[in-house]
C-alpha cells in the first residue's frame, strides 16, 4: 500500500506485520517493524503507539530476541502502566527459552514485576506460566518459589478434595522433573513438604519413597521413614512396601535379610489385626514406632522374593497365612500364586487358581479378581510348559492353545477402552513384543494347530499392534517341518532323525516360504516399498507369512479344507477381523503335492 502512496491504519500496519512473521518471513516483519519505529514520535501517549510498541515487543519475544523484547517492554509499561499479562508473558518466555545464564537470571527479577504488575489480579494461568518457563529453563530454585506462591496465595492446595489433590500433585510431579538425582529430589520434597498442608504429606513421602526404589537407594529410604516418624506422619504399608522394594532391589544379603524380617513382622500384625477384627491398629502419631500390618502387595512381594529363591516352603506357609486374614487377594498375589505353581510344575493348579479368582458369574462368593497383562503371559507361559511336559501335555484340565487365545481376546475386550490399556498391552507384550509371538506359538506347534497358530498372529497385529518378526518365521518353519514322534519307540526315533528325513523336510518347508517371499518381493513397486510406513512392511510381513500358511495347508488338504480349517480356528477364538489379503483358493500349489 506504501508504493501506491496510500498508508495503513495501526491496526492494518499490526495485522500485516503479524502475517508476514507467522508466513515464515520473520526477519522482515522485525526489519519493517524497526524502520517504522525510528519513523515514529517516540514517547507519544497515542493509542497507535502503544499499538505499535505492542507489537514490536511481541516480534521480538517471538523472535527470541529477549534483550530487545524487554526494552521495548519497559518502553511499553513507562508510557502505558496498564498491566498486559500476555505481553509480559511472552518476554518472559523470551528469557527463559534462552540459552544464554544472564537471560535466565534477569527472567528471576521478570517474575517479580509480573506479580508486582497484576497485583491481586494475577491468576493461576500466570502463576503456572512462569512456573513451565522454569521448569524449561531448569531452573529448580526459581520453579520451587513460583510453587510456593501458588500454594500460598491459594491456587493450589486449598482443600483435601480429589480433584485439588490430583491438580496440587500435578504440579509438583511437574517439578520432580528437574530431579535428576537423589538428592536433587530431597530438596524438592522437603520443600514440598514445608509449604503443602499435613494432609498432603503422605502423597509426597509415597512419591519420595517411589523415587528411593528407582534409584535404588535404600539409605534414603531409611531417612524418608525416619522423617515420617519424625513430623508426626506415621509411615503406611504402602511406604513400608515401597521401603522393601528398595531393600530387595538392592540385592545385597543385609539388605534383603532386613527386608525379609520387616515384611514378615508386617504379616504378622496383618494376622494379629484379622483375628481382632482390625482393632490393632493404632492411629496415634505418638505411639512407639510399630510396623503397619501388611496389605497384598506385602504378601506379593515377600512371596514373590521367596520363590525366586526355590523357597517353597516360605511361599506356601505364606499363602496359608493369606488365607487366613481377611486381605482380598489382586492380580498381583494372583500372578505370584500362579507363578508358584508354575515354578513346581503343577500347571493344572496354576490354571485353577486364576479361574478361581478370576470367576467373574453372578452370586459368585469367590473374590473377583481382574488379571493385568503379566497374568496373561503367565498363562501362556504355563501352557508353554505344560505342553513341553510329556506327562502334562494331554491333560484336560489345561486349556488348549486356541482356548488360551481366546481368553486372552476376552479378556482385551474389557481391556482395550480403558484409559491405562496402554498398560496392560505392555504387560502382555513385555519390553520385548517378539517374545509373546514366540510364546503363542510355541503352544500351538506342540499341539500342530497350523490355523491357529495363524489367527494368533492376526490377533497379535489386528489388536495389540504387534507384527511377527523374523523369528516366527522361523518357529513356522519347524512347526511345519516337525514330525510328532514322542509315541514312537527311541530306536524309531533314532531311525528317523538318522535317516536325514527331519532335515530334508526342513529344507523343503523352507524352500516354499522363499518362493512365497520371493514372489511378493517381486511383485512388489520399488517406488511404493520406499514410501512405505513401518505398519505397512508389518503387514507385508503377516500377508507374506498367512501366504505361507495356506500353501501349506493347500498342498496337504487342499484349497477347500484348508479355508474351512482356518474358518474354524477363527470362530473357535472369537476373532472377527481378516486372516490375510489371498485365499486358499488364489494358491497355485495344490493338494496331493509333497511337502
Amino acid at each position: 500500500m506504501r508504493s501506491l502512496g496510500l498508508s495503513f491504519t495501526a491496526n492494518q500496519r499490526t495485522d500485516y506485520l503479524e502475517a508476514l512473521y507467522l508466513n515464515g518471513k520473520e526477519a522482515k516483519a522485525i526489519e519493517e517493524w524497526e524502520a517504522d519505529h525510528s519513523e515514529s514520535q517516540v514517547g507519544s501517549l497515542s493509542d497507535e503507539n502503544a499499538k505499535h510498541l505492542h507489537t514490536g515487543v511481541r516480534l521480538h519475544a517471538l523472535a527470541g530476541n529477549a534483550d530487545r523484547a524487554r526494552r521495548l517492554l519497559e518502553d511499553l509499561f513507562g508510557l502505558f502502566p496498564e498491566p498486559d499479562r500476555t505481553i509480559m508473558m511472552l518476554v518472559f518466555r523470551a528469557h527463559t527459552s534462552s540459552k544464554m545464564e544472564k537471560h535466565h537470571d534477569i527472567a528471576k527479577d521478570l517474575y517479580f514485576q509480573i506479580k508486582k504488575h497484576l497485583g491481586v489480579t494475577i491468576g493461576f494461568r500466570d502463576y503456572h506460566s512462569c512456573f513451565v518457563g522454569f521448569l524449561e529453563a531448569r531452573m529448580l530454585n526459581p520453579a520451587k518459589d513460583v510453587f510456593q506462591d501458588m500454594v500460598e496465595n491459594g491456587f493450589l492446595a486449598t482443600s483435601n478434595s480429589r480433584p485439588d489433590v490430583e491438580d496440587t500433585l500435578k504440579e509438583l510431579h511437574l517439578l520432580y522433573r528437574l530431579g535428576t538425582d537423589i538428592e536433587t529430589m530431597t530438596s524438592i520434597a522437603l520443600h514440598a513438604i514445608e509449604c503443602l498442608p499435613p494432609s498432603y504429606h503422605s502423597h509426597l513421602y509415597f512419591d519420595w519413597m517411589k523415587l528411593t526404589v528407582v534409584k535404588k537407594s535404600p539409605e534414603a529410604a531409611t531417612q524418608v521413614l525416619n522423617m515420617m516418624y519424625q513430623y508426626g506422619s506415621a509411615p503406611e504399608t504402602v511406604h513400608f512396601n515401597l521401603f522393601l522394594h528398595a531393600m530387595i532391589r538392592t540385592k545385597e544379603s543385609p539388605n534383603v535379610l532386613k527386608a525379609e524380617n520387616i515384611g514378615w513382622r508386617m504379616i504378622d500384625e496383618a494376622h494379629k489385626a484379622s483375628a481382632s477384627n482390625g482393632s490393632l491398629q493404632s492411629s496415634d502419631p505418638q505411639a512407639p514406632r510399630k510396623l503397619p500390618a501388611a496389605d497384598v502387595t506385602t504378601f506379593a512381594l515377600i512371596m514373590h522374593h521367596h520363590a525366586k529363591n526355590l523357597q517353597w516352603e516360605h511361599v506356601d506357609y505364606l499363602t496359608r497365612q493369606l488365607n487366613e486374614t481377611s486381605i482380598a487377594p489382586n492380580h498381583t498375589i494372583m500372578n505370584v500364586l500362579m507363578d508358584n505353581k508354575i515354578r513346581k510344575g503343577a500347571y493344572v493348579d496354576a490354571w485353577a487358581i486364576y479361574k478361581q479368582l478370576t470367576n467373574s458369574s453372578k452370586g459368585s462368593a469367590t473374590a473377583h479378581v481382574f488379571p493385568n497383562g503379566a497374568s496373561i503371559r503367565q498363562l501362556w507361559k504355563m501352557l508353554r510348559l505344560a505342553l513341553g511336559d510329556h506327562s502334562t501335555r494331554s491333560d484336560p484340565n489345561l486349556p488348549s492353545p486356541r482356548d488360551l487365545l481366546k481368553e486372552t481376546l476376552d479378556w482385551w475386550t474389557l481391556c482395550w477402552r480403558r484409559p491405562d490399556a496402554s498398560r496392560f498391552r505392555m504387560g502382555l507384550a513385555g519390553s520385548d513384543s517378539g517374545a509373546i509371538s514366540a510364546l503363542m506359538l510355541h503352544c500351538f506347534s506342540y499341539t500342530q494347530d497350523l490355523p491357529g497358530s495363524l489367527i494368533a498372529l492376526h490377533v497379535l497385529r489386528h489388536h495389540f499392534s504387534i507384527y511377527p518378526t523374523e523369528k516366527v518365521a522361523h518357529i513356522l518353519q519347524r512347526q511345519m517341518a516337525w514330525v510328532d514322534l514322542s509315541r514312537e519307540s527311541s530306536a524309531m526315533r533314532g531311525q528317523y532323525f538318522h535317516s536325514m528325513s527331519n532335515k530334508r523336510n526342513a529344507q523343503r518347508i523352507k524352500g516354499i516360504y522363499d518362493t512365497v517371499l520371493r514372489r511378493r518381493l517381486e511383485a512388489l513397486d520399488p517406488e511404493v516399498a520406499m514410501k512405505m510406513t513401518e505398519e505397512e512392511v508389518g503387514d507385508a510381513g503377516l500377508n507374506t507369512l498367512s501366504e505361507f500358511v495356506r500353501v501349506v495347508l493347500a498342498m496337504r488338504y487342499g484349497a477347500d479344507l484348508t479355508e474351512q480349517m482356518i474358518e474354524g480356528a477363527r470362530k473357535s477364538v472369537g476373532f472377527a477381523g481378516e486372516t490375510g489379503d489371498v485365499s486358499a483358493y488364489q494358491m497355485e500349489w495344490g493338494a496331493g503335492e509333497d511337502v
